[in-house]
């Protein structure tokens, strides 16, 4: 639909797109991504020469007396080989740019920037590949020289890594892994899994630990030592004690998840909405145009922002200039008034007598309030905000646990399906047991702090029976929300359902003071336009 806005804002608007066509990305790619495209055969070329360079410091290194010592480990392990690898990956850069890279920078069209970003970084991930190799046969020349030269420091340094880390694994193995398997019996599966990186590695180090201990000890006797072998079983050791280290503490968090539980229930909800409103004031006898503008802001009900942001409203009022003085029109009739605008207010004077109103910018706001449960002790959050996705997500959640993670169950295993609250913790023996009433039907009993759970919608306590519990357990737990039914067939849980519209709590929170039982759409929810970008055309001059 064409709107007519006033002239100042039209010609505004054509400079700001102008501006925009002219700064923004234009028909090209982005100057700077094409540059950096294009400097790409030169920094390939440029890596050859320090794959030159670190060859030649080889080669000189190769002919002195120092290197005889490892010169045996240069040739099984084919050091000079490294330098051929290396110019072959910048080989491969080379051809990745021209197939691959260069076509796109021909092309120059935004669109393919992202692509262009992806090839520029796969290209120098192979650029980098390349100097590493150019540079492994130097570096594997000072690890083991360090090793010949220093086996007496470094193997007993390496023994003691070997012994921490074998430490780290058995107290972990005989106190936090062997506390959480006699607690949750259930788990030893999940408990091992997480173990095992662990184990793993202290069964590597103690591999490592034989060599470092052979190997020192042929040094010690003069019986050709592997210094190869040593230099890298030391050089496990010491990377080995920091992953034990990192295996130590992730462990020890992951087993405390299992003795926390906490719940979160969706307490309240509530929408608020926000509109702007411009008012543009000019002398409808004047052949001159000297408009003056006011700024309004107000908060407004549900049922006024609905109509303030209807698509074929230009105008919400207008004061027309007559013979008889100037006349003020509403265009939203009576809701007017909601707005709690005087129309003359901070009037310009100067011989003004038209103006026109009209919304300028719409805004919404959405917000939870949570009952937060934690070890059978409760608190009430304030309004929270949350995004208007988040709160649609969770608009047929009211009254319900949206998230759950009881006793014995890690963190990446709660429940985030949205459930009747404590639902999460029927059947576990932490929380309560089943029982059988006089008709010999199964139901939940709570133990004394988690009782909260069978209070939470009406001063009599209510529970959950077996066959409800199980339907949720092996039907909807962690898979989809479950709202349960009454004996009537009625949906029992949730917005719509029969425990929270006759639960006094519930009915006396502020989604049932505005409204939010009876109309339950998301009409108006995410329905504004934002920024509006001006007023109609009423003058013209």
């Amino acid at each position: 639909m064409i709107k007519n806005y006033p002239v100042k804002t039209l010609v505004a608007g054509m400079a700001v797109a102008g501006l925009l066509f002219l700064t923004g990305c234009g028909p090209g790619l982005p100057g700077d991504l094409r540059d950096k495209a294009r400097a790409v055969p030169q920094i390939v070329k440029e890596a050859g020469s320090r794959v030159d360079v670190q060859e030649d410091r080889y080669k000189s290194l190769a002919k002195t007396s120092e290197f005889k010592a490892v010169e045996s480990y240069a040739a099984k392990e084919n050091w000079t080989q490294k330098f051929q690898e290396a110019r072959d990956e910048l080989s491969r850069a080379g051809s990745l740019y021209d197939q691959d890279l260069k076509p796109l920078v021909k092309k120059n069209t935004p669109e393919l920037a992202a692509q262009v970003k992806q090839q520029i970084t796969r290209i120098q991930g192979v650029i980098q590949d390349g100097e590493d190799l150019a540079r492994a046969p130097m570096s594997r020349y000072t690890l083991i020289r360090d090793s010949i030269q220093n086996a007496d420091a470094l193997a007993p340094r390496a023994e003691t890594h070997a012994r921490q880390i074998r430490k780290i694994a058995e107290e972990i193995q005989n106190n936090v892994m062997a506390k959480a398997l006699a607690d949750f019996p259930g788990l030893s599966d999940k408990i091992n899994a997480r173990f095992a990186p662990l184990s793993k590695l202290d069964s590597q180090s103690r591999n490592h630990s034989t060599v470092v201990k052979t190997q020192y000890a042929n040094h010690r006797s003069g019986s050709d030592p592997d210094y190869a072998a040593f230099a890298d079983s030391t050089q496990a050791l010491d990377a080995g004690l920091k992953q034990a280290l990192e295996h130590e503490k992730t462990f020890s968090k992951q087993m405390a998840q299992l003795y926390t539980s906490y719940t979160k229930i969706l307490k309240d909800m509530k929408e608020d909405y926000f509109v702007t409103i411009k008012r543009e004031s000019w002398d409808e006898n004047s052949d001159y145009y000297d408009p003056r503008f006011a700024t309004y802001q107000r908060q407004v009900s549900p049922e006024l922002y609905e109509a303030l942001i209807a698509e074929d409203l230009d105008t919400i009022a207008t004061i027309t200039a007559g013979f008889t003085g100037s006349k003020f029109s509403s265009k939203i009739g009576d809701r007017w008034k909601e707005l709690a605008i005087n129309p003359a207010e901070h009037w310009p004077g100067r011989g003004h007598n038209a103006a026109a109103f009209w919304v300028e910018d719409s805004r919404e706001a959405y917000f939870h309030k949570y009952l937060l449960e934690q070890e059978g002790e409760t608190r009430e959050t304030d309004w929270e905000p949350v995004e208007p996705d988040v709160y649609d997500a969770n608009f047929e959640y009211l009254g319900m646990a949206i998230l759950a993670k009881p006793y014995g169950v890690f963190e990446e295993d709660r429940d985030v399906q949205a459930a009747p609250p404590g639902m999460a913790y029927v059947g576990n023996d932490k929380y309560g047991e089943w029982k059988t009433d006089s008709s010999g039907n199964s139901f939940w009993s709570w133990y004394g702090k988690y009782a909260l759970f069978s209070m939470l919608f009406n001063s009599r306590p209510s529970y959950y029976g077996y066959n409800s519990w199980n339907g949720w357990n092996s039907g909807y737990r962690n898979s989809r929300p479950y709202f349960g039914k009454t004996q009537n067939g009625f949906q029992q849980y949730g917005t719509s359902g029969t425990a929270v519209k006759q639960s006094p709590g519930f009915q006396s929170s502020n989604f049932a003071r505005t409204g939010g039982f009876r109309s339950q759409t998301a009409s108006v929810r995410g329905a504004a336009s934002g920024l509006r970008g001006g007023g109609p055309n009423n003058k013209g001059k």
